[in-house]
């Protein structure tokens, strides 16, 4: 008798046939989980464009303005598109004079929708020199394409500029807003 290291063609049939199974399994999972690590890879980057917004403006001693940006150099486009953190003395939104831009943020995971909730309901963010907000306590909302509200992130700023992440508090899979209510994508 022969020893034969290799596989039949009916044994290689049956084990690619159980391998696409497993496979066709697993995809959904790992697309969920996509969408769970951009929503949290997009929230904290903004976060910490709005932590860079604060020193700025206590470093410096002036306002600055954090806003959606699609070009990088001026306001405008979606949240999406990304934000822009600039000094801004004379408040109005624009780089201009002595202004400077300190930091263009982009989110290449961008595999959703990021809505700015306010006080005002102004759609860019301004600090003081004393690093707090211009009456503009909020919140940031990060929803997937799929509008799944369990792959939903929030991130809430208080008045102070001080930042934390909604939580899923009740454990029903979905975070809850500063109010207690579940963050809803519709």
């Amino acid at each position: 008798m022969k020893d034969t290291l290799g596989m039949s063609l009916l044994e290689l049939l049956i084990s690619l046939g159980i391998l696409s199974i497993l496979l066709g399994i697993s995809i959904p999972d790992f697309s969920e989980l996509n969408q769970s690590v951009s929503g949290d890879v997009t929230m904290r980057k903004l976060a910490t464009a709005i932590q860079l917004s604060k020193m700025v403006a206590i470093t410096n001693g002036t306002t600055v303005t954090l806003c959606k940006s699609i070009d990088g150099f001026s306001c405008g486009g979606s949240w999406k598109d990304g934000v822009i953190v600039f000094t801004d003395s004379n408040r109005d939104r624009v780089i201009n004079g002595s202004d400077r831009l300190a930091r263009h943020v982009t989110f290449p995971y961008g595999k959703g929708h990021i809505r700015f909730r306010a006080f005002q309901n102004k759609q860019y963010l301004q600090l003081t020199s004393l690093g707090v907000t211009h009456y503009q306590n909020g919140n940031f909302t990060y929803c997937p394409f799929s509008g799944d509200n369990k792959l939903a992130r929030q991130l809430i700023v208080n008045r102070t500029a001080r930042l934390r992440f909604a939580l899923d508090n009740n454990g029903d899979g979905v975070r809850e807003d500063s109010r207690g209510r579940p963050l809803n994508c519709d």
